[in-house]
């Protein structure tokens, strides 16, 4: 099938190699200025350490005046000139990436299940292994914020308590950053924001340099941003990339591998970092992790639906060719006429009920995670089962995940996309409920230590399946500004999730009320996702029954539906 051009006015936008001199010059910039910080970072962290013996070496540069029990708020030549070059370099970088780009106003008849191949290639392969990469270190920033709230505390003498707005101001940093990096995607390119969303990811490194706690909020609101803006371009990518045969799988996996990774990288690296270098040290990392995503990010090529809808037919007609795939000439998605401009109104206005689904199962899945299931051991601890078999099973979740990995894949990809989500998002529900009869006395030991396997099961399939469900449903046009949204949703509710559990256990001791409260949400969200879910292709050759539900049509005539597969 030729290609076919995008009708109406499409600027096209700046090719890689006319950008990329600028990109790593943004790059070099945001590197040396995180590197120029990294004295006053070795000062900081000697102050930590013999903070505790109360006993400072007199000759510490900017430190002559201080003693043990004094923070660090001073801000040295080196640390302003860094933050500087962090500032410039990041423009530079962005106004590379993005100059000369509009949005399109029109649209080719293309979508994604217009992709197909017969096999996957190995340049595929290294692809998908360099997204996975990304979406480990999406994953592995918010987590080791749990790794450094105790040394932060004890640096800067605040209680815990006190120290707990960090995660709180870091999820609010994610999902802002999923809703911009979605909609930067649709409108620049899936490739260009990733990379910049990258660059941000390296600069927040200084984050370690943030001479008091304030600033750590700062920049940890940023880091957040970053960290965010990965997941939703992860899996926008892996659906246009993939065909159609393989993507349920593919997607799946990809993210049920980088969510495990997210977690053991986390751990690991706070197990061999924090004792010796402290809590600093794990937010220095972001530097050789994220410069590791910018050397690898040759093996990750832009969207070629989005370039067919730039207009950019031959960019497009190469990557395809490369990676082995066509365009099925016998299937168009996406109506012919114009399209509004993408964003999240045009999201909200022209698919009110998919994106309600999406948004209301994302908000279940982040209060149950982060509210009732963080919670959950501190509860556990009041009810005198501290050290029992329901702890064991709690630090151990991630195990749990990766034997259910095979089940996830299997029925997401070769039964039923929407029905495997709704599958798990009652498994929940069901959990949430046994926890509720335990809570009240009946069941015993074995239906607690059986409810949190299945809880910590359940909510693993549901955080892999969801992004890529969302990637999927929507068109082109749309799709990393709706991922960004389902992404925004589950951090959305992990801002709501330890404030309603403080909020209703200040009400009632115990667990049953909030389980049963997040059983009622279950419920709502299982109904919502049965009627008015799209199914999504298979990957193992069976095609949609005609039983299965369709997206429901767009109010306006002139843009294009959900993907219907």
């Amino acid at each position: 099938m030729p290609l076919a051009k995008a009708s109406g006015d499409y600027p096209s936008a700046p090719s890689w190699r006319s950008s990329r001199f600028g990109f790593y010059l943004g790059v070099l910039l945001v590197t040396f200025g995180v590197l120029l910080q990294l004295p006053d970072v070795r000062v900081m962290i000697d102050h930590a350490r013999l903070k505790a013996d109360a006993d400072l070496p007199s000759g510490a540069p900017g430190m002559e005046s201080m003693d043990a029990s004094e923070g660090m708020s001073m801000w040295t030549p080196t640390m302003l000139i860094g933050m500087l070059l962090l500032l410039v370099g990041f423009l530079v970088a962005a106004q590379s990436l993005f100059r000369g780009t509009r949005p399109s106003t029109g649209i080719a008849g293309i979508g994604v299940e217009s992709i197909e191949h017969g096999r996957l290639r190995p340049i595929y392969w290294a692809t998908a292994a360099v997204l996975t990469v990304a979406l480990v270190v999406d994953v592995m920033k918010p987590l080791t914020l749990g790794f450094v709230l105790p040394g932060m505390g004890q640096e800067y003498d605040m209680p815990l308590e006190a120290v707990t707005i960090l995660p709180l101001v870091a999820l609010t940093g994610t999902a802002v950053g999923s809703v911009v990096w979605g909609l930067l995607g649709d409108r620049f390119g899936r490739r260009s924001a990733l990379l910049l969303a990258t660059l941000l990811f390296i600069a927040t490194s200084a984050c370690g340099a943030m001479p008091s706690f304030e600033w750590n909020l700062v920049m940890c609101f940023v880091m957040g941003s970053s960290a965010g803006g990965l997941l939703p371009l992860v899996f926008t990518l892996v659906a246009e990339l993939t065909p159609r045969r393989h993507r349920g799988w593919v997607a799946v996996t990809v993210g049920s591998i980088g969510g495990l990774g997210g977690y053991l990288a986390a751990s690991e690296a706070a197990h061999l970092l924090e004792p010796s270098l402290t809590w600093r040290a794990l937010w220095l990392i972001g530097l050789p992790t994220g410069l590791l995503l910018l050397v690898l990010a040759p093996l990750v090529p832009e969207s070629p639906l989005f370039l067919l809808r730039a207009g950019r037919h031959d960019e497009a007609k190469a990557i395809l060719e490369r990676y082995g795939s066509h365009l099925d000439g016998s299937t168009t998605s996406l109506a012919a006429g114009g399209v509004a401009r993408p964003g999240m109104g045009t999201l909200l206005r022209t698919y009110p009920a998919v994106t309600a689904v999406i948004g209301v199962v994302g908000l279940f899945w982040g209060l149950v995670n982060f509210g009732f299931l963080v919670m959950l051991p501190a509860q556990l601890h009041e009810a005198g089962m501290a050290g029992g078999a329901a702890s064991g099973v709690l630090a151990k979740s991630a195990l749990y995940s990766a034997p259910a990995l095979v089940l996830v894949v299997f029925l997401y990809a070769g039964w039923s996309g929407r029905r495997a989500l709704a599958l798990f998002v009652g498994a929940t529900g069901v959990a949430l409920s046994a926890m509720a009869i335990w809570a009240e006395g009946a069941g015993g030991q074995p239906l607690l230590v059986a409810a949190i396997a299945l809880l910590v099961l359940s909510l693993s399939a549901v955080n892999a399946m969801l992004l890529p469900y969302s990637a999927e449903i929507y068109p082109t046009a749309m799709r990393a500004t709706g991922s960004g949204f389902a992404g925004a949703a589950t951090k959305f509710g992990g801002i709501l999730g330890p404030s309603a559990m403080l909020l209703i256990l200040a009400l009632h001791d115990g667990l049953a009320v909030p389980a049963v409260a997040l059983t009622v949400l279950c419920g709502v969200s299982l109904l919502l996702l049965l009627r008015f879910g799209p199914e999504v292709h298979t990957s193992f050759g069976r095609r949609p029954r005609r039983s299965d539900k369709k997206p429901a049509q767009p109010e306006e005539p002139t843009t294009t539906t959900p993907v219907r597969q």
